[in-house]
């Protein structure tokens, strides 16, 4: 059954696991060009984008990942935080 009150609806982009142990010993995954590396246990992994202002970071957890692309893709930003300390002072 569709709602056809939600016409054309986009699908929300996918994170799609590459591989079950990557180079880090965990999955790797693929999301919107990204490729996404995480450590066996789960809780460092790492932003390969080239494009991307934080490529080659490491952050806790692949939501964190995700959520970085969607905002750099959509909108051309980074969230205020992830910023350099000289690029906040001189904007």
């Amino acid at each position: 059954m569709t709602d056809s009150s939600f016409p054309n609806t986009p699908s929300r982009p996918q994170l799609v696991q590459t591989a079950a142990q990557g180079p880090w010993g965990g999955p790797t995954y693929s999301y919107r060009g990204a490729r996404i590396e995480r450590m066996k246990d789960g809780h460092v992994c790492g932003l390969f984008m080239p494009e991307h202002p934080l490529h080659g970071w490491n952050f806790g957890v692949v939501g964190t990942i995700t959520l970085l692309v969607d905002v750099w893709l959509d909108e051309g930003r980074l969230p205020s935080h992830y910023l350099p300390s000289h690029y906040k002072q001189t904007r």
